[in-house]
């Protein structure tokens, strides 16, 4: 019986959906669903007046769900690509970023600590009293740890100007 009913009623729901869609595969899609929906609820209509009311107001329902996720969609992607070098220099920064922590967490655990607390903008004297340690010996793995840092991260330079220039073509 549902099928028939289905079979029935179909074209004349497509046919409303069109109205408001251009797209016919969305049409036909958004039919079939209002037609899901009833099935699921399981409701029961005393007049057939009633159920064809119940798809046509699903359908619609569905259709403007539809336009407006459509709608922000074509939004998002607006700003994305109309912002499009804000996009790529923040991909760059976090990539630099990422980079730069990864080569952190390549130090002694000292020298690490020593490094972070200086990235928050602690000074030698602040690092050390935190540390327990002297300010010599802060200067010292400090200064360890820069030149190893630049060793390592000399070779990503070419990495970053790389993905520079890619993200800028």
């Amino acid at each position: 019986m549902l099928k028939e009913f289905f079979l029935q009623f179909y074209p004349s729901v497509c046919v409303f959906t069109k109205k408001f869609i251009s797209e016919s595969d969305v049409v036909e899609d958004i039919a079939q669903e209002a037609f899901l929906v009833y099935w699921e609820s399981q409701r029961q209509f005393d007049e057939l007046s009633d159920l064809k009311g119940f798809l046509y107001k699903t359908a619609k329902f569905k259709c403007m769900n539809y336009l407006k996720l459509k709608s922000l969609r074509e939004d998002i992607l607006k700003n994305v690509y109309s912002d499009k070098e804000g996009l790529y220099e923040l991909i760059l920064e976090e990539e630099t970023y990422r980079i730069i922590h990864k080569a952190i967490e390549n130090l002694p655990v000292q020298s690490q600590r020593i490094i972070q607390l200086s990235m928050r903008g602690y000074k030698n004297p602040e690092i050390a009293e935190e540390m327990g340690v002297s300010i010599n010996t802060i200067k010292t793995l400090k200064g360890n740890a820069y030149k190893v840092l630049r060793r390592n991260l000399k070779e990503c330079v070419y990495v970053l100007l790389l993905l520079h220039q890619i993200l800028g073509n």
